[in-house]
Formats: structure tokens, C-alpha cells, sequence
């Protein structure tokens, strides 16, 4: 998954090291800033619907996971100087229209995070951040966070990756699959 050698010198200087309150404070910033983003438009008719009402809406999910995925990439943007782009990109599960088994939807974030290079403690960051986007969703949402044990689904791909033309990276070119860009470095 993320590629890190065996006998490869981890480099943890470029990102602070956070407590898990830290962290858990910052996920339900993020987690509350993606719902307030993704209500629509105030009208009577939808602003009176609830939470889990309002997620059956396949608009609002994308909305959520746009806000999730925007601020999970800004705060490891601004840890990382490897972190380079960010696109937003449909699950292969997500391409196939299914029967839903369960009462309330998947809100499972696909991204893919160009970095100039691999970092483990990159990957633990976004991990650790996951984990607290779970917690924050079990608060809000317990029937939803409970089926699912992470919300994101972050694949890491270097330069080298899109110039070869490589695993994930094939998603940046392609057409009918195209990603939707949520960041990039200025």
C-alpha cells in the first residue's frame, strides 16, 4: 500500500507530531465544516430533513466527501512539502449501480494524493486522521459509522507513477474515470 523500502530512512521532521486530542479536535472541525458545506441551499423543504435523511441524497455524500477530502489534504499539505495535488475519484464499487443491503449509504472517500515522494509518517498522519473522521462520524452518526471502519481511502502516487503510467496513477489520464481535482500546490 504505501511503499515505503524495507532499510529506507523515514524522515518524520516535515510533520509535527499531534496528541490524538490534537488530532480528534481537528477531524471534528473538519468533519462539521464538510456537513455545514454540503447542506443545500436553504430551503424549508430540505433544512428540516435530518442528518441521516439527508445523506440518502447522492449529491449531499459528494458534497461531505469533497469537505472531508479538502480538509484532510490541506492539513497534511501544510505538514508535507512531498504532498503535491489531490484528486477525488469514484470507487470501483461506486462505478456499478448495486442493491443496497444496508439502511444508510456508504460515504467511503477514494483519493488519490501525488507526492514527490513517499512518506511513511505521511501515511500515518492520514491513518491517525481516518480514524478520527471514524470517531467524529460514531458521534453524528452511529447506524452509518458503524458499519464502516474507515472513511477514506487514501492512495498515494509519485511523479513517477503518472510518467510511467503506473497502478492508480492510470486514473489522471483516464476518460472515463476522470478524477476530480480537490487540491493542488501553488
Amino acid at each position: 500500500m504505501l511503499g515505503v523500502n524495507e532499510g529506507e530512512r523515514v524522515n518524520f521532521t516535515g510533520i509535527k507530531l499531534m496528541s490524538m486530542f490534537q488530532l480528534q479536535d481537528i477531524a471534528e472541525t473538519i468533519f462539521a465544516d464538510a456537513l455545514e458545506r454540503a447542506w443545500p441551499p436553504t430551503n424549508r423543504s430540505t433544512h428540516n430533513r435530518s442528518l441521516e435523511e439527508q445523506l440518502q441524497d447522492p449529491t449531499f455524500r459528494q458534497r461531505v466527501k469533497v469537505g472531508l477530502a479538502k480538509g484532510l489534504v490541506e492539513l497534511v499539505a501544510a505538514h508535507d512539502e512531498h504532498v503535491l495535488s489531490a484528486y477525488l475519484f469514484e470507487g470501483i464499487t461506486d462505478l456499478y449501480p448495486q442493491i443496497e443491503t444496508c439502511s444508510s449509504p456508504e460515504i467511503k472517500t477514494h483519493l488519490l494524493i501525488l507526492v514527490s515522494k513517499r512518506s511513511a509518517a505521511l501515511y500515518a498522519l492520514v491513518t491517525a486522521l481516518d480514524e478520527a473522521f471514524v470517531r467524529e462520524a460514531q458521534k453524528l452518526l452511529p447506524l452509518l459509522a458503524n458499519q464502516q471502519e474507515s472513511l477514506l481511502n487514501p492512495i498515494f502516487i509519485t511523479e513517477a507513477d503518472v510518467a510511467q503510467h503506473k497502478g492508480y496513477a492510470l486514473l489522471l489520464s483516464s476518460a472515463h474515470v476522470s478524477p476530480l481535482t480537490i487540491w493542488g500546490r501553488d
